[in-house]
C-alpha cells in the first residue's frame, strides 16, 4: 500500500525547508511523484540556511539591481522551486510546480484534492502575513489526508512510533484508514482513547477491540489504552502521552463544529492544530 501522489506547500520561511525534506523521504519511499505548491507574496523574508539569492540581474549588457528586472517574488519563488527541483532529482522522483497567491484558495483546493497526500506547514502565530486559508480549514475542504508539520523542529520521517486518537468516530475512522499507507511499516502504534467519564469505557470497548483486530490484519502491531481525562483537555492529554512514548506521529480525525460547539468540547482539533509538538496527520 504505497502513496503515489503527494503535494508540499513551500514558502520562504525556514520551516518549508523541514516540510520539503519531509516530503521528500515519504516520496522516496513511496517512489511517489512530489509535486510543490509554493504559497507567494510580496514579503522580504529571510532564507533558510543553505539557500542563496541572486543579487544582480543583467539588463542592456549591464549589471543592475535585481529588483529592477523582476519582483521580489519572482526571486522567491525561483531560488524555491531550484530547490524542490535539487530535491526531485536526489531520488529520480517526478513532480509538478504550481507557484500560487495566498489568496487562490480555489485553486489551492482543487491542487489538494487530486493528491493522496498534502503535506502543509503548521501556522507561526508570528508569521506575517497572516495565511489566507488556516490548515484546519484545508482540511476541511480538500477531502484527503493532510500532514501537519510543525514550525518549530526537525523531522526527517514520520510513521515508526504513532499515536493514533481513538473515539469511534466517523472522522477518526476516516483518518486512520487515510494513514495506513504512512504507518504500514510502524515499530508500534498505540491507539488512544480519552474519556471524560469512567461509564463511558463500557460503550466504547466494542468499537476499540474492532480497530484493534483490523490494524492486526494490516500486520500492524499495535496496543490500546483508556485514559480518563481529568481537568485537562483531550489535546493536551494526547499531546502529553505522544511524548511519553516518543512518537514521530499523531493520527487524529478533524472535527467541524460551529464555535459554540468547539467551546462545548475543548476543540480537540485546534487544540492539536495549535501546540502539537510532532507532525499530525488529520482527515475530515
Amino acid at each position: 500500500m504505497n502513496l503515489r501522489d503527494i503535494v508540499v506547500f513551500l514558502d520562504v520561511g525556514a520551516a518549508s525547508e523541514e516540510r520539503l525534506r519531509l516530503a521528500t523521504n515519504i516520496a522516496r519511499q513511496h517512489e511517489a511523484c512530489l509535486s510543490a505548491v509554493f504559497l507567494q507574496d510580496d514579503r522580504m523574508a529571510e532564507f533558510p540556511s543553505g539557500l542563496s539569492v541572486p543579487r544582480l540581474g543583467l539588463m542592456a549588457g549591464a549589471p543592475v539591481p535585481i529588483a529592477t528586472e523582476i519582483s521580489r517574488t519572482a526571486i522567491h519563488a525561483e531560488t524555491v522551486e531550484r530547490r524542490f527541483r535539487d530535491c526531485l532529482h536526489s531520488f529520480s522522483g517526478e513532480g509538478d510546480w504550481y507557484a500560487l497567491d495566498r489568496a487562490s484558495t480555489a485553486e489551492l483546493i482543487a491542487l489538494a484534492r487530486a493528491a493522496d497526500l498534502i503535506i502543509i506547514g503548521q501556522v507561526n502565530p508570528n508569521a506575517r502575513p497572516a495565511p489566507a486559508m488556516r490548515p484546519d480549514e484545508i482540511v476541511v475542504a480538500c477531502g484527503r489526508p493532510v500532514l501537519m508539520v510543525p514550525y518549530i523542529g526537525s523531522y526527517a520521517q514520520v510513521g515508526r512510533r504513532v499515536l493514533v486518537a481513538w473515539d469511534g468516530s466517523r472522522e477518526a475512522v476516516r483518518a486512520l484508514n487515510d494513514a495506513l499507507p504512512v504507518i504500514s511499516d510502524a515499530e508500534e502504534v498505540t491507539v488512544t482513547t480519552v474519556r471524560a467519564h469512567a461509564k463511558d469505557s463500557e460503550r466504547d470497548h466494542v468499537s476499540m477491540n474492532r480497530i484493534t483486530r483490523h490494524l492486526t490484519r494490516h500486520n500492524i502491531a499495535v496496543r490500546t489504552e483508556e485514559i480518563l481525562r481529568g481537568s485537562n483537555t483531550i489535546s493536551d492529554v494526547l499531546l502529553s502521552r505522544a511524548a511519553d512514548y516518543a512518537v514521530d506521529l499523531i493520527v487524529a480525525g478533524a472535527y467541524h463544529h460551529s464555535p459554540l460547539r468547539e467551546a462545548l468540547t475543548g476543540g480537540v482539533s485546534r487544540g492539536l492544530f495549535q501546540h502539537m509538538t510532532v507532525p499530525v496527520l488529520m482527515s475530515h
